[in-house]
Order: structure tokens, then sequence, then C-alpha cells
């Protein structure tokens, strides 16, 4: 589950500004190539800023350092589950992905892992209901900007619906809609109004900044397709309708939340009982993590793995091992066992043909041992799947 290293689903061609760009050159920016982030390269450190704190700015010709922040990194190797936890305790949208040596090599953005999450078997088997916040906040098309800002202050969101006397939806308003079109409006006015009116913006109707028609899914969709309507309209949340009536709303966070969820509920328990020789201790644990990922992947849930090794010699007093796996599941306890295996050496003595069998002694013996018992108990689930698939498919076709 989201297990390749995140450097390959970050943005690698990086574009970067330094603390003395201007906030409108880094606006104009971040505005023709749609970034919500840009990297602040110093000559100390990595810097961060977003295009949400730079509008804020009074002062065009104002430097970007007085908005930037030193942001959390990301190592290029993270697994990008671990990345989307990181974002999250971070409360970063965005982060740097650096290489061993602290040097800048990609940025990962919440739009790059919706990418990915469109393309994921898990997120396509998952239904909207199952993350959606139901009952989303809505107003009339006729309620007031300064009314839906409220909204949004008091209910800790960033979006609320727009909706007609019969509750269908109508349009949508964002955090953003409000700065760029009230605080920051493309042509001036008079301050504190519009042009031509005596009511202050924040008494205008919401009708005047809403976004419509609205980007929405049925609430039959999975979350893979509306991860690619965030992704593909740079949109950071999807109202769930149904008959056009608002049922519930999925944002980029409660995805990503949903994955951390996944994470923690996939985490196995794992018992090595014996001893492991130095040399094989760090490639045996790489082994370990990948077939037990496998194992939780294929059992979709693990009470416990126990791994347990016996070292044994042969009669030339060489040592070799037995490893059997113990996989306990809500169902089943499955067992797999492994030892080296024995190969054939042929010699002739005086004509005649004397077979000897002999139990390989390599190196690597007890890696290729320890996978073969981790893939003996992945074989038995997935018979198990097999024929509960097979048993279904009878009781559908009776």
């Amino acid at each position: 589950m989201f297990d390749e290293p995140v450097i390959e689903i970050s943005t690698r061609d990086v574009v970067t500004i330094t603390p003395e760009t201007t906030v409108g050159t880094a606006v104009a920016l971040m505005e023709k190539n749609k970034f919500h982030n840009l990297v602040v390269t110093a000559s100390d450190a990595l810097y961060l800023a977003y295009l949400h704190d730079l509008l804020l700015s009074s002062n065009p010709d104002s430097h970007v350092d007085e908005f930037m922040f030193k942001p959390h990194a990301i190592q290029e190797a993270t697994p990008t589950i671990d990345a989307i936890v990181e974002l999250i305790d971070s409360g970063q949208r965005a982060a740097p992905v650096i290489d061993i040596t602290g040097a800048l090599v990609g940025i990962i953005t919440e739009y790059d892992l919706m990418k990915r999450g469109a393309e994921s078997r898990i997120l396509k088997d998952t239904k909207v209901r199952r993350v959606m916040t139901r009952d989303p906040v809505t107003v009339r098309e006729t309620d007031s900007i300064g009314k839906v800002r409220s909204l949004m202050r008091k209910n800790n969101i960033g979006r609320v619906l727009v909706v007609d006397e019969m509750s269908r939806l109508l349009g949508i308003v964002t955090r953003g809609d409000i700065l760029r079109k009230i605080y920051k409006p493309q042509q001036r006015m008079t301050v504190g109004e519009f042009k031509g009116e005596k009511a202050t913006r924040m008494e205008q109707p919401v009708a005047l900044i809403m976004t419509t028609p609205v980007i929405t899914a049925d609430i039959d969709t999975n979350l893979a397709e509306v991860a690619r309507l965030l992704q593909e309209h740079d949109i950071r949340g999807v109202p769930i309708v149904r008959d056009r009536v608002p049922r519930g709303m999925v944002t980029i966070l409660d995805i990503m939340r949903y994955l951390r969820e996944l994470r923690e509920e996939a985490k196995v328990e794992v018992e090595i009982q014996g001893t492991l020789d130095e040399e094989y201790q760090d490639l045996a644990e790489r082994i370990i993590e990948t077939e037990v990922r496998k194992i939780a992947k294929f059992a979709r849930r693990v009470h416990w793995i126990k791994i347990a090794i016996k070292k044994e010699r042969d009669r030339g007093g060489v040592p070799y091992y037995k490893i059997s796996a113990h996989v306990k599941t809500p169902d089943k306890l499955y067992v797999g066992q492994a030892e080296p295996k024995p190969i054939k050496e042929i010699t002739a003595e005086g004509g005649d043909v004397v077979e000897e069998t002999k139990v390989r002694k390599r190196r690597w013996d007890f890696l290729e041992v320890l996978k073969d018992a981790l893939l003996s108990v992945e074989r038995q689930i997935e018979e198990d799947r097999e024929r509960k698939r097979e048993m279904n498919r009878k009781v559908v076709h009776e």
C-alpha cells in the first residue's frame, strides 16, 4: 500500500525562488504555473512559501522572506505512505524532498498524492461513504459573503455549499474565493464597496463569488475517482451528491487521513523466536518487512506473525537453518515451514555410479529459507481466497 519511495511520485524539476524575490513576482509565477507552494532556497536552508500567505500581503514589492517558513522535509527513500503521515503531522500541504546529504531533489504535494491515489486499488475498492463528512454546511445564494466567512470560521472548514430552495446544489465558495475575489479583487473598486453599490463587500450575496457549476461525485463513487477529480481540477474538496442534493464532502485531507488509518491497521506484531546471525540481520529484516506487507495485503487483517528460527548442523558440522512462520488471521492460523533444499551430487567410483545427496550450505541459505517459509504462508492465504471466490461465484450462479 503506497510502498514506493516518495521520490517516485514527487515533482523532480522543482521551481525555486530566493528570499529576495518580491511577493508580486512570486504570486505571478505561482498563478502562471498553478502552483500552491514554492520552495525558497537560501544559503542556510530550504524554506517554503504558500500562495495563500503571499496573497495576504498588502505590498507586492515586499520580499518573500517575510512570509516563508522552514518546513519539514522528507527523505527521498521514505515510503509514500509514511510521507503521507509526515505531511499530516507537520500540517503542511507540501514538503521538499531531500537526499541523504540534505540536497533538494524534489517536492511532494497533496496533488501528487491524489494523482497516485487515482491509480490505487485500495481507493478503487473504497466507496466515498466510508470517509465523507456528512451533512455539509450549506447556504442560500442570497446569503451574505460575511455569513459564509463566519460559518467557515465557526466550523473550521474551507468551503461552503450553495443550494436552492429544494436543497439542490448551485455552487461552492472556498476560502480562496473570498481571498481572491473580496480581499484581492482583480479590478480595484472603492474601498469597502463594490463599484456602484452602497453595501459593503461582506454584505453582498454569496452568488456573486460562488463557483458554478460544481465538480461533484455521486455517492456511489469510489475514492480513487474522487482523488482523480481533486488532482485534475486542482481543487481540495469534492461535494458528494445524489440527485443533485449534497450528501457529503470529501477533501484531500480526508483521503490522506483514511490512508493513515489503513497504515495503522496494517501494522502487524512480528515476533522472532531464535537467534539471527549478525551478518544476516539487515537483509533478514528487509525480507520480513517486504513479505509481511504482502501477507497483510493478502489476508486483509493479521493479528500477529511469529517466525521461529532453528539453527542445526549437518554431519560435517556445517550450520543450516529450519524456519517456520506462523500467521494468525481472524479466520485461521497459517503455518509455513522451510529448510534448505537438498541437491543431488553424482559421483563415480570404479565404474559404478554412486548417488550421494547433500544439503547446500551456501551463505544465502538462511535468507532463501526465510523467504520460502513466508511465501508458503502467502500461497496458503491466496488459495483460501480463491476457494472463497469460487464458492461465491457458485452461489451467484445458483
